[in-house]
């Protein structure tokens, strides 16, 4: 009886990480993953003396509304944004990074790395 309740226990507790892991999206999610508007750019980012600059410019995107997922390179100076263009613009990405101390730009054939 004692196996068959640990047994129960620890079904039921995996059961409900993957639930809170693995569940179904709510209803708002579903809506901006199918509306197709999201749009994504590339910046040249300078200014950058480690991988840690790297992932605070990453950190920090995220969290602004709009930002859907934000990846920035160290050894390329580059930084791919995700974003819904009704709830933010690229122009607004560009002056957080610039807010952040450091420089970004559109421009990726004419860019100046500086680190």
């Amino acid at each position: 009886m004692k196996d068959f309740t640990m047994l129960s226990i620890s079904l039921a507790l995996i059961g409900g990480i993957s639930w809170f892991f693995f569940g179904k999206k709510s209803n708002q999610e579903k809506n901006e993953s199918l509306s197709g508007e999201l749009e994504t750019i590339q910046l040249n980012i300078s200014g950058m003396h480690c991988a840690g600059c790297a992932a605070g410019i990453e950190a920090t995107l995220k969290m602004m509304d709009g930002v859907k997922e934000a990846s920035v390179n160290f050894a390329t100076s580059k930084g791919v944004f995700t974003f819904d263009p009704t709830k933010i613009t690229k122009q607004q990405i560009v002056d957080k990074i610039k807010e952040l101390g450091y420089d970004a730009s559109f421009d990726l054939e004419n860019f100046e790395k500086k680190s």
